[in-house]
């Protein structure tokens, strides 16, 4: 595989916080000035004397951070769209600054993925590639001292791909001053002049580090089906009418395939209005073949929001190829 090539591609990033300390201390810029002072004793009384202001120029002390978001390797399916990875960029620094994404991947991991495009979050903490902005990765956005920006990557993940095969995905920011340069891969130290802050020299504060993320593909799927079981309309003679006021029972299936383990698996069934839990949170859910009350206070994560007309079923962790789960219920036509 053609391994660590940059990957190109639109960025995004959310502005989440700016402050007026700045990291990296005195504003890019700003002047300091100051003067000594001598006084003496002479004859006739004291005498003071001083020296010539001397002032210099903060100049543009450029830092920009990257961290990881996403709390240990990131489960995949293979193939899979807009896998994501979620980073906060920071500018360190003490002027306004843009920083372009560099993405690589590792030569000695299982897999290469396509890089996608990169998204704003727009605070939510959830990926949404319909309402999410993309992050112009050409002409990244200024963003002040203190300001942080929190990033999706997306990647398209590859079909055929074993289960637990892993992908490592090396994210840095770079300086959009210091790529407009020539300086790619600037050191610490390294210059540009006049390019910063009010038109003072950029200077690079640390050599670009990376932070790294990884795919882990988990060969697991869990599918749901739902079906009528039987429909009763109380009328007498064992009708089956779908009329106001008859019972309609469903079943629904979860089913886990593949290898490994499908955590924190929930149901969730909103009922049109047409229909209502037969008995409301006093009803009975059944799970697994055991009966379960509607109500949410007794804690078995089972429920039924009469406000929302939702079932709800926390199934917990579910391994690969155990017995497919069946939960039933009654509904009542109104």
């Amino acid at each position: 595989m053609n391994k660590l090539k940059k990957i190109g591609g639109a960025l995004g990033g959310l502005l989440l916080a700016i402050t007026q300390a700045h990291a990296a201390g005195t504003s890019a810029g700003a002047p300091i000035s100051n003067q000594a002072t001598v006084s003496y004793d002479a004859g006739a009384g004291t005498v003071t004397a001083n020296s010539g202001t001397v002032t210099f120029t903060v100049q543009e002390l450029v830092k920009g951070t990257v961290a990881k978001l996403d709390a240990g390797n990131i489960s995949v399916s293979s193939p899979q769209t807009n896998a994501a990875m979620k980073f906060k960029i920071k500018n360190d620094g003490n002027g306004s600054e843009g920083f372009k994404i560099v993405v690589t991947q590792d030569s000695g991991d299982d897999f290469d993925v396509t890089l996608g495009s990169f998204y704003i979050d727009d605070g939510d903490g959830i990926l949404d590639t319909a309402v999410d902005t993309l992050y112009n990765n050409t002409t990244p956005p200024a963003m002040a001292p203190d300001a942080e920006l929190t990033i999706w990557v997306t990647s398209t993940i590859p079909g055929s791909l074993a289960d637990a095969a892993l992908s490592n995905l090396n994210v840095s920011a770079v300086s959009a001053t210091f790529v407009a340069d020539g300086q790619n891969n600037p050191n610490a130290g390294a210059v540009v002049v006049g390019s910063g802050d009010s038109g003072t020299d950029a200077v690079n504060a640390v050599a670009i580090a990376a932070v790294t993320s990884t795919f882990v593909v988990s060969d697991i799927d869990v599918s749901i089906a739902k079906a009528i079981s039987a429909t009763r309309d109380l009328l007498g003679a064992g009708g089956s009418k779908a009329v106001p006021g008859a019972e309609v029972d469903y079943t629904l299936t979860v089913t886990v395939t593949g290898t490994g383990t499908a955590n924190n698996i929930v149901v969730t069934d909103p009922l049109p209005t047409q229909l209502k839990l037969k008995n409301g949170i006093t009803g009975t859910i059944t799970v697994g073949g055991v009966a379960e009350t509607a109500s949410a206070a007794d804690g078995d994560g089972t429920s039924y929001d009469a406000n929302t007309n939702t079932i709800s079923v926390d199934l917990g962790n579910v391994n690969a190829g155990a017995a497919a789960i069946a939960i039933e219920f009654t509904t009542v036509i109104q």
